[in-house]
């Protein structure tokens, strides 16, 4: 188990929230506290999840594309890929 410190903070939540949280917690034998921060934590996850998601959807696209690209340019191989691009550097570090 990590035991991590912890530091309070306070938020201002509307008073029909509060009492959905507290019954969702009591249903969880959890506190509210305890309920709130799963809560967060899985938001935190999700949206973790999702960025990563992206991310790879991006890769992917910009993969195609650079596919699409070289077979244009006429790169056959991934070992014409790797000369242009090595090509590209040594261009750039003579500047």
């Amino acid at each position: 188990m990590c035991i991590m410190s912890t530091q309070t903070i306070n938020i201002s939540l509307p008073k029909e929230l509060v009492k959905k949280i507290d019954n969702a917690a009591k249903a969880e034998f959890a506190s509210r506290s305890d309920f709130i921060r799963q809560a967060l934590v899985g938001k935190l996850k999700a949206a973790e999840s999702l960025e990563r998601t992206s991310d790879w959807l991006l890769l992917e696209v910009l993969s195609e594309e650079a596919a699409s690209n070289a077979e244009r340019l006429g790169y056959l191989s991934d070992d014409d890929l790797v000369r242009a691009v090595k090509e590209v550097r040594r261009a750039k570090q003579n500047k």
